[in-house]
């Protein structure tokens, strides 16, 4: 069984299907402030990876007169800022809607990317397969 239902995108509209990478927003109302306790009810709402993206580098909406889109802008920002994985997976899924393909470490454009992200974090240099070759070392595993 799987751990959450299809359903639709919170912004897109989009079905996302159980194996989508998605955020999930679960939403519980409960009574307060009545003497009796009334029983408290729970829902969720999806969110495609795409739009997640999308939300957390887009404008923070006011608290004042929008206080659920700011609480899940908060929550889905932080998740995506402390975690470069999201931002990855949002890029998978626009080279899939664009009919490109899964990257791969061989691809110009990906390797300039790792290099850029290499430099940014001051991550040291690989060695590549060629320059393996080159100096005669046995590629690992």
């Amino acid at each position: 069984m799987p751990a959450r239902q299809a359903s639709p995108c919170l912004k897109c509209g989009e079905i996302v299907e159980p194996s989508n990478v998605a955020f999930v927003a679960d939403i519980r109302l409960r009574v307060v402030g009545l003497d009796e306790a009334i029983r408290a009810s729970q829902a969720s709402v999806s969110i495609c990876v795409l739009c997640a993206d999308l939300m957390a580098k887009g404008d923070e909406p006011p608290m004042r007169t929008q206080p659920l889109n700011h609480l899940v802008y908060t929550q889905v920002h932080e998740m995506i800022s402390s975690d470069p994985t999201f931002a990855l997976m949002s890029w998978i899924e626009m080279r899939k809607l664009a009919g490109l393909g899964g990257p791969t470490m061989h691809d110009p454009k990906v390797l300039q990317a790792w290099g850029n992200l290499r430099k940014a974090l001051a991550i040291p240099a690989l060695i590549s397969a060629p320059e393996r070759e080159e100096k005669g070392l046995q590629a690992a595993g």
